[in-house]
């Protein structure tokens, strides 16, 4: 009885212990990491900073040094012109005589014709042009003059009436425009609106305020061959016009430059004329 006693008390003594329970779920913090790599991202953003501000400092040195290049670039080009000679934009002969019209002087029609015609550089029979600008305040201006001293171009003028009406509408709306000037009878205009859209834009449709819709198409036919034609200012309010060839004459030419004015209103701004190739001479007003 004693020896088995003793047995599991020997027992009892050499029982295993049992360690305390670690819960392996939550891992372990390591301080020294953390600090480490705030640091790291600190001098990374640092850097990046001081990146950025070299390279905006390059950038601005950049474009001071591009601007002075231009500005020198500049001052070179117009140091280099101003050693070269500038062509002048009209020939020697041209140059020698226009010397002979005074600048800004307003001659009287008569003598600015004979300068007209001295100081015209071309061989061929020039044309002689007047230009006049009428003030601004003038509007709609155009019309029909008879030029007593001839014109200079025969032009094509098509006579519209009730028998060739609808032959017109199909060939003008075929593209098929073969006039300078379309003379309509009044009668027939309901039919030719539908044509102004295009002849509009062309300057050939008919008008009473351009005198080409009238009631008598033979006999205004008839005037336009014996030198009727047509004036009218363009946007800028200037009349552009053919009052002759150098052949004419200084006469006819007064002639066709008084019908025209007898025509146009007081209120003008300045009168021009000059031959086809020739330099341009003032012509006072009324």
């Amino acid at each position: 009885m004693a020896k088995k006693t003793v047995k599991k008390d020997e027992k009892k003594k050499v029982a295993p212990t049992i360690s305390p329970k670690v819960d392996v779920g939550v891992p372990a913090v390591r301080v020294g990491e953390e600090i480490s790599e705030a640091e790291l991202v600190k001098q990374a953003e640092e850097r990046e900073k001081e990146r950025k501000a070299t390279e905006d400092i390059e950038h601005e040195e950049a474009k001071k040094a591009e601007k002075e290049a231009k500005k020198a670039e500049k001052a070179a080009h117009k140091a280099e012109r101003s050693t070269h000679r500038v062509q002048p934009l009209h020939g020697k002969k041209y140059r020698k005589l226009a010397e002979k019209i005074e600048k800004d002087k307003e001659y009287p029609i008569a003598e600015a014709i004979a300068l007209a015609i001295e100081t015209n550089p071309a061989k061929f029979d020039a044309t002689v042009e007047l230009h006049i600008k009428v003030n601004i305040k003038e509007k709609n201006i155009r019309g029909m003059v008879v030029l007593p001293g001839g014109v200079t171009k025969e032009k094509k003028v098509l006579e519209v009436t009730e028998s060739n009406v609808d032959e017109v509408i199909a060939k003008v709306k075929a593209n098929k425009i073969e006039f300078d000037i379309m003379l309509a009878d009044m009668k027939v205009m309901p039919k030719l609106a539908v044509l102004a859209k295009v002849l509009g834009p062309k300057g050939l449709m008919p008008s009473p305020k351009a005198g080409t819709v009238v009631p008598d198409v033979k006999k205004a036919a008839d005037e336009l061959h014996g030198g009727k034609v047509e004036y009218r200012a363009d946007k800028s309010n200037i009349i552009n016009m053919a009052i002759g060839r150098i052949s004419f004459g200084p006469e006819k030419i007064h002639q066709n430059f008084s019908a025209i004015m007898d025509r146009l209103p007081k209120r003008i701004d300045s009168i021009h004329l000059s031959t086809s190739m020739g330099p341009s001479v003032k012509v006072a007003r009324k």
